[in-house]
């Protein structure tokens, strides 16, 4: 790496003098310039590594022009840039030789059934990337809003897969506003052509790549650490065929909050129903797939459109609006 920071004002006085005066030797410039040997020294060796200086026959310098050492320069910049590309070729030849290692390893996984149980979440993320690389022609993806890292690809990989011309299909439950980095990652994708709907309740988080290979996470929430890789035919056309079905219902991604005086959405009559049932906010999260955190936020919306002191209360006003039917 070059370092310009030497070329400071001293530096740049030694080289207009060693061009004006070739034949002066370090004492004579010393003399004429007023700097010590040390700094004459430093300024010569800051030239140096410029390529603006360039040793003399008598054990002196000469000063070399400014083109004539930039193409100095960059002829060396180009070489150590051949030498690096050259290195990241054979690295990506080694990578890739092992490709067919990888997936006759894979396929010896143990598993039956066309399934393949994934445990931890970095490990989930690398079969998700996994997937998404190899991916040719669409992914499919239904996902319950609610958890902090929802079973989604990275929106490089998604950006990435768009430009291959990959369709992307995003479902997306709507909770209302408040889930920030879902809207942003919605308006990223679909602004680089992804399609995205929403709608009030989805059964669960889903992704299907290429209508071959589907991930349902383990735990309960959208975004559960352990999943479960689907090869299976029959199960996947069970999970392509709720996908559509849903996707065909949604509508338009949207986030706003819902309208105080119009009856509960989908999931919110869900929520009254398992609310009216003596339900807590964590077992009603667990049944219907979703965080507690966010069950408590539509809790607290229906009470205050409700207007009620306390949950026993919201039941009763609930089923006298008809809400619970």
């Amino acid at each position: 790496m070059l370092d310009f920071a030497n070329l400071d004002e001293t530096t740049v006085t030694v080289y207009r003098t060693r061009v004006a005066h070739p034949a002066a030797t370090a004492a004579e410039l010393s003399e004429l310039l007023g700097l010590g040997s040390a700094e004459l020294e430093r300024a010569d060796r800051a030239l140096t590594s410029l390529r603006l200086l360039s040793p003399a026959p008598n054990d002196g310098w000469v000063a070399v022009s400014p083109e004539t050492a930039s193409d100095l320069l960059l002829a060396e910049a180009e070489q150590e840039l051949l030498a690096q590309r050259a290195a990241v070729a054979g690295t990506r030849a080694t990578l890739t030789a092992l490709t067919a290692e990888y997936l006759d390893a894979r396929s010896r996984r143990p598993g039956t059934g066309g399934l393949e149980r994934v445990e931890g979440e970095a490990r989930l993320r690398a079969v998700l990337d996994e997937l998404g690389r190899s991916c040719r022609s669409s992914v499919d993806a239904m996902v319950p809003i609610g958890g902090d890292r929802p079973l989604l690809p990275e929106i490089p990989l998604g950006l990435a897969l768009l430009e291959r011309g990959v369709v992307i299909r995003t479902l997306f439950q709507q909770v209302g506003s408040g889930h920030r980095a879902t809207v942003s990652y919605a308006r990223t994708i679909s602004t680089a052509g992804a399609q995205v709907k929403s709608m009030s309740l989805l059964p669960a988080c889903l992704l299907v790549y290429d209508g071959k290979t589907a991930v349902l996470p383990l735990e309960p929430g959208p975004a559960g650490a352990d999943a479960v890789v689907i090869s299976d035919q029959a199960v996947l056309q069970v999970l392509v065929t709720l996908f559509e079905r849903h996707w065909e219902q949604a509508g338009d991604f949207g986030a706003a909050e819902p309208d105080p005086v119009a009856g509960p959405s989908d999931l919110e009559r869900a929520v009254l129903r398992l609310m009216a049932a003596g339900k807590k906010d964590e077992v009603i999260a667990r049944q219907l797939g979703i965080s507690a955190r966010s069950i408590s936020r539509i809790v607290a919306s229906l009470m205050e459109r409700l207007q009620a002191a306390g949950r026993f209360q919201a039941g009763v006003r609930a089923a006298s609006l008809g809400w619970l039917a």
